[in-house]
């Protein structure tokens, strides 16, 4: 009912009324935040889809949070117990009732193992993924049938959407999946003088529970200017390497999740959320970053391209203004404002005419890349990502390692040398001939102009026909309000509205 409400108010004030004072987008907001952490996060993933939704809508959708009170006690009992197989007691030699910190998904609570190690116990909320599980079945059933009233919505791919939140749902919910994450991290970074993680207990990880060593450390709230400027540079440098060489990074670093502890060392936590970068993807990120470091516009194009998160038959001219508005913002404001994040979604956004195809872990980049700046700019404001790209760009990070394919460079420049005039003919003349005959200009007219308003209200109009059938179901259902027989009023009434809508919308030509 929520979403159908919201469905009319848009028909309304933005299809038939043409009016723009209301915002639309903090309206959703507040909708996806009445209906619960399921929706949130939709509204969270939704927030990251540049190549869907305006900047504005993005903005308003990324304040969203899920705000959950602690299950009980007794029900985190629970929930270990049958996780692990036998009594609390059996496990730990102190299990602290009172919970430490609790969210949408999981709570944590403090213990102490037998031997007396202390660690944390998430535990994964009850019925939580079922609860998921069905909120995402209403959710894409109610997209199919808008999709089915309004086939120009399928463009967007909604459904798909749902399915990938669905998914990424599924993933977040299993806590064995996100131990062998704590594993493979804490593994590649036992030795590091400037990153700690704590590692995961064997035996005593399931997809409900996952026990894992406490740490403790301060929060990056109110630490000393050289202090914070000094976590701010040990945080870019491991995400440097995370992303750029190793090609898998923790994705979720709000400050919440971030600690420095006493010996200066930056402890992540949490790793729900984490992401992946194939080699391909990431030889074609280290030159986008590189071409933004250097501020080479045709370079951040080619590089953007090479991503190949769009078409074979993209325009490159639609991305080129973008990118040189880009450059041309950067160059007047300090290196400490530049932003990767906003880069990359400026050119999703301008994508949105083109076949544009954003994979989950691209997703999941950007919305790090974004977190990440928020943290550094808490931690040194002045401090600059992108000093420290170019830094590390001076000292070979970004440097594929060495293997047996290396032995492949001498045979690969041999054999362009020798097809390089070629190579270079044939892109002579396809430059000449797509600038000189097949280049070609559509400049829309008032007729086509009309045409797209006239679609606009049909589309207006048939959203607020599919609510009207949605809400006269429910009060047919339900029996609400004064009767006329055994039918209810305002269902009549309702249906009628709605059929002759529909017959509107089928007679109108577009």
């Amino acid at each position: 009912m929520a979403l159908t409400g919201f469905l009319l108010w848009v028909a309304w004030h933005r299809g038939l009324m043409r009016c723009d004072t209301h915002r639309a987008a903090d309206r959703f907001a507040q909708v996806l935040q009445r209906l619960g952490t399921t929706f949130v996060k939709l509204g969270q993933h939704l927030s990251l889809r540049a190549d869907v939704l305006p900047l504005d809508a993005q903005r308003a959708l990324a304040s969203l949070q899920a705000h959950v009170a602690p299950f009980s006690s007794e029900q985190a009992v629970q929930e270990v117990e049958a996780a692990l197989g036998r009594p609390w007691q059996e496990v730990f030699a102190r299990f602290d009732m009172q919970a430490l910190a609790a969210a949408s998904i999981a709570q944590i609570h403090r213990a102490a193992l037998p031997e007396g190690t202390e660690v944390v116990v998430k535990i994964r909320r009850p019925g939580a993924a079922e609860q998921a599980e069905t909120d995402m079945r209403i959710l894409r059933r109610l997209v199919l049938t808008i999709q089915w009233f309004v086939p120009s919505l399928r463009r967007w791919g909604l459904a798909a959407i749902v399915d990938e939140v669905a998914a990424n749902f599924r993933y977040e919910m299993d806590l064995s999946r996100e131990a062998s994450s704590v594993r493979r991290f804490a593994d590649a970074w036992r030795d590091s003088p400037d990153i700690v993680l704590p590692d995961v207990v064997d035996g005593l990880c399931t997809s409900t529970v996952m026990v894992q060593q406490f740490s403790r450390g301060a929060h990056l709230h109110g630490l000393p200017p050289a202090m914070g400027a000094a976590a701010a540079g040990k945080l870019v440098d491991s995400y440097i390497v995370q992303i750029f060489r190793d090609g898998f990074f923790h994705g979720d670093p709000h400050p919440g999740n971030v600690f420095v502890m006493d010996d200066g060392r930056i402890c992540l936590h949490d790793f729900g959320i984490v992401g992946r970068v194939d080699r391909s993807m990431r030889r074609a990120l280290v030159a986008f970053a590189l071409a933004f470091v250097e501020q080479d516009a045709d370079w951040v194009v080619d590089a953007w391209l090479d991503l190949g998160l769009v078409g074979e038959g993209t325009d490159r001219a639609v991305f080129v203004p973008v990118v040189r508005t880009l450059v041309a913002d950067c160059a007047e404001h300090p290196l400490k404002d530049w932003s990767l994040s906003d880069a990359l979604a400026q050119l999703v956004a301008a994508g949105r005419t083109q076949d544009v195809r954003l994979p989950r872990d691209l997703l999941v980049l950007t919305r790090t890349l974004l977190l990440l700046e928020g943290t550094v700019r808490l931690l040194a404001p002045d401090f600059s990502i992108i000093e420290a790209i170019s830094r590390h760009t001076a000292t070979g990070i970004f440097d594929e390692r060495k293997s047996a394919a290396s032995q492949r460079l001498p045979y690969e420049l041999g054999n362009a040398a020798n097809a390089l005039p070629t190579l270079l003919a044939r892109r002579l003349h396809s430059v000449l001939r797509q600038r000189e005959l097949l280049q070609l200009s559509i400049k829309p007219d008032v007729r086509m102009l009309s045409g797209i308003d006239r679609l606009g209200r049909r589309i207006a109009l048939a959203l607020v026909t599919l609510g009207l059938y949605i809400a006269s179901s429910l009060l047919m259902q339900h029996a609400v309000g004064p009767r006329w027989g055994d039918m209810p009023v305002l269902a009549l009434l309702g249906y009628a509205l709605a059929i002759r809508f529909t017959f509107f919308i089928a007679r109108s030509r577009g």
